[in-house]
C-alpha cells in the first residue's frame, strides 16, 4: 500500500493507530489554520485609521501597527493583504498631482540656467 500512496510505512502506520484509537474522529485533520495577529476588533480598528488617512504608505502601516497593537508581519504581503481587505485601492496613494502645486514645481526647478541650454546648439550668424 505504501508505494502505491508514494508514502513511507510509518506513515501509514501512524494513521492506522489514529484510526484504531479513535475511529474516523482519529483520521480528521486537526490543524486550525494559524492563529491571526490581529482580532476582529483591532482589524476595524486598523481599516478606520486606514479610511482616515490623507495618502497610505506601508510603511505608516507597519508603524501604527506596531504602536498599536505590538504586531510586525514578517512578510509585506500582509500588509498588502490588510489593505486589499480594508478595501483600499491604490488610487488613493497620493491625494492630488504635486505638478500642479506651483510652490513643489519651484522648489524642484533648477537654479542654474546653464542647465537649460545643455545640449542645445545655436547658430551664431
Amino acid at each position: 500500500m505504501a508505494p502505491i500512496l508514494n508514502v513511507s510505512l510509518s506513515f501509514i502506520g501512524k494513521w492506522k493507530t489514529q484510526f484504531e484509537d479513535r475511529g474516523i474522529a482519529g483520521l480528521k485533520l486537526s490543524y486550525q489554520g494559524a492563529k491571526s495577529y490581529l482580532d476582529e476588533e483591532q482589524k476595524q480598528e486598523v481599516f478606520s485609521w486606514l479610511q482616515q488617512q490623507e495618502y497610505w504608505d506601508i510603511a505608516e502601516l507597519e508603524c501604527y501597527l506596531i504602536d498599536q497593537f505590538d504586531v510586525a508581519f514578517k512578510s509585506q504581503t500582509s500588509y498588502y493583504n490588510l489593505r486589499k481587505e480594508a478595501k483600499i485601492s491604490w488610487q488613493k496613494a497620493q491625494p492630488k498631482n504635486p505638478l500642479q502645486d506651483p510652490e513643489l514645481v519651484k522648489k524642484k526647478e533648477p537654479r542654474n540656467p546653464r542647465y537649460y541650454n545643455r545640449g542645445i546648439t545655436r547658430n551664431k550668424s
